[in-house]
């Protein structure tokens, strides 16, 4: 079973319990047999349940947390164990791991609560201003033209949030039908068409761009999707970047016909903390310094999402102060 099941006696002793059981206890199976469960397990909300269940009489369950090595969430069922006279003589616990789950929900609240701040903030800006021009700002037309300006501007990074959103959107449904058109590419001229992109974002920051790739490789890619996911890297990696900085951009077979793209730079680097949820969507290291570098928040997440419709994967390497290093793993075949 996947489920964890546990059988305990009157005394709380573990009578049996299945290898699932073990594992999320973290104990050998064989060495926790008629031991109790207070012994085997530190978690009071367990403890508790058990006594609940032994004493009650009755089914009962329950969400607890346990917190061998990582936290983890359990849905846990408990029932009275009777014998032929109808005496209780334990219960049996049965354990659902829902983390995954948690997490999920975790996710999604923080999606909506993040999109909702997202969205509110320009719109907002906006209505301020076009509320300040009707109030009589228009007479003055050099603070007509600047509120119209910033409004316009505010207008853009809203429809560029909107833009990402429907990318993303795109994105997930195409890699649930398994519909994404590939062909096979140079991808020494698809980086270089990526770095054309952002050579005038590069030089407004004074940062180097370094190309490394071979002139023959070859991928079976979906050429444009890449090309976005290389530019959103490049981009991030030039806006964490200062004045003099190199940023780096190389390609190479995996050696078993996949390939690997790496964008590195030599900026602030990352906190690890922040390295499991970097590619969350609208999940910032730093808020106020990623909306000053503008940016919808989006970016690394439709990178993921590229490189999950190829089958494939991103990771990143970083340290605080030596920079970070972005990998986008594509497998041979999609």
């Amino acid at each position: 079973m996947v489920e964890g099941v546990v059988a305990i006696g009157a005394e709380h002793e573990i009578i049996a319990l299945n290898d699932s059981g073990a594992k999320l206890l973290g104990v050998q199976r064989e060495g926790s047999v008629g031991r109790s469960i207070q012994e085997v397990t530190r978690s009071p909300e367990l403890q508790a349940f058990v006594d609940e269940v032994l004493s009650g009489g009755r089914p009962a369950e329950r969400e607890v947390s346990l917190h061998e090595g990582e936290r983890r969430y359990f849905h846990i069922q408990g029932s009275p164990v009777r014998d032929g006279e109808g005496r209780r003589i334990g219960a049996v616990v049965v354990f659902h791991d829902v983390t995954r789950l948690k997490r999920l929900e975790r996710v999604r609240r923080d999606f909506v609560a993040n999109v909702s701040h997202e969205l509110k903030t320009p719109t907002t800006s906006i209505k301020g201003f076009l509320e300040t021009l009707a109030a009589g700002a228009l007479e003055d037309q050099g603070k007509a033209r600047e509120f119209v300006g910033i409004a316009a501007r505010q207008a853009d990074r809203l429809s560029a949030i909107i833009d990402d959103l429907l990318t993303l959107s795109m994105l997930e449904e195409d890699a649930d039908e398994r519909r994404l058109e590939t062909v096979t590419v140079a991808v020494a001229g698809l980086l270089r068409d990526a770095v054309e992109i952002c050579r005038y974002a590069a030089a407004e920051k004074q940062v180097e761009l370094r190309l490394c790739c071979a002139e023959g490789l070859e991928a079976n890619i979906n050429a444009a999707l890449i090309e976005q996911a290389v530019v959103n890297l490049l981009d991030n990696a030039i806006k964490y970047s200062a004045g003099g900085e190199e940023v780096e951009i190389a390609a190479e077979a995996d050696g078993e016909g996949g390939l690997v793209i790496e964008v590195r730079d030599h900026g602030c680097g990352i906190e690890e903390k922040h390295l499991p949820r970097l590619f969350e969507r609208f999940y910032r290291v730093d808020r106020a310094r990623s909306r000053k570098l503008g940016g919808t928040g989006l970016g690394l997440a439709i990178v993921k999402h590229i490189a999950q419709a190829h089958g494939g994967t991103v990771a990143v390497r970083s340290r605080p102060g030596e920079g970070s290093t972005f990998s986008l793993h594509l497998p041979a075949a999609c």
